[in-house]
């Protein structure tokens, strides 16, 4: 009898949005086959989208707090490592399916590392690491880590089959790049970058293959990451062209992603044929990636920041043997339900502690065993994963490599420090999780721990804050925020956070005072329209909800919580029939939405299709038993349909959840308030942190302004006229700056230590613009700002980048606009501060009348400043070079 086989293809960050357009293109043949003779549809993503977390619940179903995988790296026996088989607390999939005899290949996977069934052969995330110095041969190369194989005589066949980035010509990588032989790796590296991604997808390839190819296996699973790090690199010059990106970028890079796509498809095609005609074949992505005019102008500066490219719904795809034909969709797929449904298409149980369900939709059979308990106790224990270990080299190699990402923080030198930041960030990641699943008071401990830690970050503050409004400590949130503020640099953050407080103590005509304040000063600030739509909600001011809504779907239209607001507004105006596509655009999106179902189940109510809208309604129910409206609708429904008894047993369980909602809600403030006074209790008990020095008022002298605005001449012309000068040298004279830079290097310290700037006192410090925001409050500050036009000063900056033989990576127009913005907001927010007296002094006119701008520069400093012929004399017209 032919064995029963199933093919599981991860791609990360794969998107529909660029996977459909080539499908109709005619350029990836393989998935349109599988579009065509199989089901397919939207995977929703968790937060947060950092791909060890979520590739681990895909292979489990289990949330991170269950599978114990919270980030890149973990802390072992005091030293940072990567995640392995040893971090994942509970079976995977693959696992499962041993305890029944099933046998798996297992390729790429995120913590599979030191992974050791007997029924698993094995070849973890870690193979297709390739060294950076280039080697003659694969046999050249370091021997893969411990853990890398099982078993492990896999080593000998596969460790040759790895592929380097110095073996990709330019043959394979003019398919992806035009011309790269006239690109110059010395100023602009990205062609290397491609190649190492590339050459790690051929390696992953060439491994799956050959397992495939040898001896009997009933599941393989292949994860390629390629995808999602070519996007990292590449998206600003997906067409449409991003704003800011060169247009020589534009040209060389453009079809980058897009033969990226296609590359994996023919990769796909030649999985397809070894699993051989009567497979089953899925294709999964973790998240999407923001291809068009959603993709972001500014990536946080904070670790994992670059998930903000990361778009929620990622992709499903399935065809063959077990599941259903003719193209179909699937809707509201989430990652956890990956995993009950392949133990479902082999006629194995889900169990109840997983989180996803089975996507049955998607599946040929209709009967389904009824879900165990649990797979922790289902057969004998799997073979303990080795807790394998990195020597120094490979550690620091991979840790290098995740730092490069974007993925996680420079790692400290000091093996204390290096361990406490790894565990204080997981701890944020796995709070984050807890939060999206509304596990509110699981994460509360977390975030009071991360916040204490280091609560200077806004985003760890603001966290904590939502958290505690959910829990209905208000107070706590409103402290939380008071304490963080001047960690808030944006007026428009603090009032958006005030806002959600007055939400969640009812106070809407306060939060929308607030809303209507930020509105007014920036109309685009991030998440201002969906808190504005649900405030408006809250007031039933229902046109203005709706249309705010709207304004999020003409940005997005595949948000799912604006479609939501919409069809309850449609609901409340007895828009039945908008109400019922709505909702349902709504669910396609996000099935896990109570709000969605509920519109839906009323609306069908009111059209009189009865028992579609009790589906609505026991859905609605089964996402959130403890909301108590959807118990009385069904019972109406059920009324009408004549079942009085089961609307009876309705309107008894309402009345049961009610009273137990009531009870829990006492129960779990009274316990939040308890426990959450004992952590501070606690806090408060340890012995103090080293208070941070005080801070003693100062008066300092501050130049600033843009990089290539004139800053270094106004230092010159200051010393002149007799003012000391705070400068170390460190950065010599050259051809941009004839004069010198006179710079002080450790004020780039200055976000973390304040206090270096008692070294400044008496003398004048260059801070430029960006650092301004810095500043302790503390201080009394002349601030000469020199101003320029950004078109000068950034052909400028484009000149200082050629001569150091570097490549501009924004184009000069979208620099120029950034620039001008920001240095607008600075001048004008500091003018606004009662302890800083600014001066703008205009480098064009400075250069043009030296003697009436050091005029009005004497005047700003009074005696300190001799307005000589001297201090006029430094201004040298002839080095105005951009004008």
């Amino acid at each position: 009898m032919t064995r029963k086989r199933l093919l599981v293809v991860g791609w990360d960050s794969a998107d529909w949005k660029i996977i459909h357009p080539l499908v109709q293109q005619g350029t990836m043949p393989m998935m349109a086959k599988i579009l065509h003779e199989g089901v397919h549809g939207n995977l929703t993503t968790l937060e947060p989208s950092l791909s060890p977390m979520l590739w681990t619940t895909i292979a489990t179903g289990r949330h991170a707090a269950e599978h114990g995988v919270h980030g890149f790296t973990e802390v072992r026996d005091k030293q940072v490592v990567p995640v392995s088989a040893a971090t994942r607390r509970c079976r995977a999939v693959w696992n499962i399916l041993s305890a029944h005899g099933l046998k798996t290949n297992l390729v790429g996977w995120f913590a599979s590392q030191g992974e050791r069934d007997p029924n698993v052969r094995m070849v973890s995330n870690l193979f297709a690491h390739a060294p950076k110095t280039p080697v003659e041969s694969p046999s050249d190369w370091p021997a893969p880590p411990p853990g890398t194989f099982w078993p492990e005589s896999l080593a000998e066949k596969l460790s040759p089959l790895r592929i380097g980035p110095h073996e990709l010509g330019a043959d394979v990588l003019r398919m992806f790049v035009a011309d790269p032989d006239k690109i110059d790796q010395e100023k602009d590296r990205r062609l290397f970058m491609l190649a190492e991604k590339l050459a790690e997808a051929f390696s992953v390839q060439a491994a799956a293959t050959w397992l495939m190819e040898d001896g009997e296996w009933d599941l393989t699973m292949v994860y390629f990451r390629a995808i999602d790090e070519i996007c990292h690199l590449f998206m600003p010059f997906h067409p449409p062209r991003m704003e800011g990106a060169p247009e020589s970028d534009f040209a060389r890079y453009h079809d980058v992603v897009n033969s990226a796509y296609r590359l994996h498809d023919l990769m796909l095609m030649r999985l397809v044929d070894l699993a051989g005609p009567d497979a089953g074949v899925m294709v999964i992505s973790d998240h999407g990636f923001h291809s068009d005019h959603l993709r972001p102008r500014f990536t946080p500066r904070i670790p994992a920041g670059i998930v903000v490219w990361h778009r929620a719904q990622g992709i499903v795809a399935a065809s063959g043997h077990g599941f259903r034909s003719g193209g179909g969709e699937i809707y509201g797929a989430r990652l956890p339900d990956i995993t009950p449904t392949v133990l479902a298409w082999f006629g194995l149980p889900r169990s109840h502690d997983m989180e996803g369900r089975v996507l049955r939709d998607a599946l040929a059979k209709e009967d389904f065993p009824a879900d165990v308990p649990s797979h922790e106790q289902t057969g004998p224990d799997r073979a303990a994963p080795v807790d394998f270990q990195l020597d120094d080299k490979e550690r620091e190699a991979m840790l290098e490599h995740f730092v490069a990402l974007g993925y996680i923080d420079a790692v400290p030198d000091n093996a204390a420090a290096a361990a406490e930041q790894t565990q204080r960030e997981n701890d944020w990641q796995l709070a984050c999780a807890l939060l999206h699943s509304g596990r509110y008071e699981e994460a509360l401990p977390l975030l009071e721990s991360v916040h204490d830690a280091v609560p200077q970050r806004p985003d760890f503050a603001q966290r904590l804050a939502h958290c505690q409004l959910q829990l209905g400590l208000t107070d706590e949130a409103a402290a939380t925020i008071d304490a963080s503020l001047e960690g808030f640099k944006d007026a428009n953050t603090i009032a958006l956070i005030r806002a959600n407080i007055a939400y969640q103590q009812d106070d809407h005509e306060r939060a929308l005072a607030l809303l209507e304040e930020v509105r007014g000063r920036d109309p685009s600030a991030g998440g201002l329209r969906e808190q504005l739509a649900r405030t408006l909600l809250k007031l039933r001011r229902w046109d203005e909800a709706e249309a705010t809504a709207r304004e999020i779907l003409a940005r997005d239209p595949g948000y799912a919580p604006a479609w939501a607001i919409i069809a309850r507004c449609q609901l409340h105006r007895g828009e039945d029939e908008a109400c019922i596509e709505s909702s349902l655009e709504a669910i396609d999106l996000e099935f896990n939405s109570p709000l969605a179902h509920v519109n839906l189940g009323l609306a069908l109510a009111r059209t009189g299709q009865w028992s579609e809208a009790a589906l609505a309604l026991r859905n609605a129910i089964k996402l959130a038993p403890s909301n108590i409206p959807p118990y009385r609708f069904l019972a109406q429904v059920l009324n009408k349909m004549g079942l009085a008894d089961e609307a009876r047993t309705c309107m008894a369980q309402a009345k049961t959840m009610r009273q137990r909602a009531n009870d829990e809600a006492v129960a779990r403030g009274t316990r939040v308030r308890a426990v959450a006074g004992q952590r501070a209790a606690a806090r408060a008990a340890r012995p103090p942190k080293p208070a941070p020095p005080k801070i003693e008022p100062l008066d300092l002298l501050i130049v600033s302004g843009l990089p290539r605005s004139g800053t270094s001449l106004m230092m010159q012309i200051l010393q002149v006229g007799g003012i000391p000068l705070l400068t170390d040298g460190q950065r010599a004279a050259d051809e941009d700056n004839p004069e010198g830079y006179w710079e002080w290097e450790e004020i780039k310290k200055l976000p973390k230590d304040p206090t270096i700037l008692k070294a400044a006192e008496g003398k004048a410090v260059k801070v430029i613009s960006a650092l301004l925001p810095a500043l302790p409050r503390a201080h009394r500050y002349k601030i000469i700002y020199m101003t320029r036009p950004v078109e000068q000063v950034v052909a400028s900056q484009f000149a200082m980048l050629e001569r150091q033989g570097q490549s501009p990576k924004r184009e000069a127009a979208h620099l120029a606009k950034m620039q001008e913005e920001h240095s607008a907001k600075i001048r004008e927010a500091f003018k606004k501060i009662g302890t800083v007296d600014l001066l703008e002094v205009s480098y064009p006119d400075l250069v043009a009348d030296p003697a009436a701008t050091v005029a009005k520069v004497a005047d700003f400093l009074g005696d300190r400043f001799k307005n000589t012929p001297q201090a006029v004399a430094v201004v040298k017209p002839k080095l105005h070079r951009q004008r």
